[in-house]
């Protein structure tokens, strides 16, 4: 399950949000903005949301927390007014910021997207032995030669390949993967499991390990050879 730490000015801070991330599988810590700097990393977020009012200094109170021990690796989002973009777009460390008024759709699909993106090379790219998932150019290629994936499918092996060694119920894959919007079962993910398989091949196929009765993971190179 990913980790998201939601940091506002009052208790509860979005309420509707901070409702919709829970529902949609994520493990949410609300915190207030007078958290010590030094306290953010033991909630070990993937994501940290930082919903800054009007009249708060943005570049000062996301400096504070960027600049936090262990938050280097950890993506950061604002909520913010349209009057404070300016400052929010020249902050190098911010990988992503929303105008309000917030719409829990459109904060599920970006914070879906920071964690999707992390786990990857230099190149944005994630390699598995001879594997090689672009997410720039949304390819996939095997020793070499690049694979035909769907939209869908390509959306579900970068994850769990950028989460190596974490299992994730086929509840959570939904959540995550498809979105909250998402009202089919969970068999579309052993569906679409079966198919990212049947394309990796025998040798990569058993990168992605059932686990009973649970769901599913991704192995690292040296565990499926």
């Amino acid at each position: 399950m990913d980790s998201l730490v939601f940091l506002s000015a009052c208790d509860g801070g979005e309420v509707e949000a901070v409702a919709a991330l829970r529902e949609a599988g994520w493990r949410v810590h609300s915190r207030r903005l007078g958290l010590g700097r030094d306290a953010l990393a033991q909630d070990r977020p993937d994501v940290v949301v930082v919903d800054i009012p009007l009249g708060r200094p943005v570049r000062a109170t996301l400096e504070r927390f960027i600049g936090a021990p262990g938050m280097t690796s950890v993506a950061f989002m604002a909520l913010i007014e349209a009057e404070q973009a300016p400052d929010a777009a020249g902050l190098g460390r911010l990988n992503d910021f929303v105008i309000r008024p917030v719409h829990t759709a459109e904060l599920l699909a970006r914070a879906r997207r920071l964690v999707m993106t992390q786990g990857r090379d230099s190149d944005d790219c994630i390699v598995n032995a001879g594997l090689r998932i672009d997410l720039q150019a949304w390819e996939v290629a095997i020793d070499g030669a690049v694979v035909d994936f769907t939209y869908q499918e390509f959306q579900l092996l970068s994850f769990l390949a950028g989460r190596p060694g974490r299992v994730f119920t086929r509840d959570q894959l939904l959540a995550q993967v498809w979105g909250m919007e998402y009202y089919g079962g969970s068999r579309t993910v052993d569906i679409h499991v079966r198919r990212i398989r049947a394309k990796l091949g025998k040798r990569y196929a058993r990168a992605i390990a059932t686990v009973r009765n649970v769901g599913y993971k991704w192995l690292p190179a040296s565990s499926n050879r």
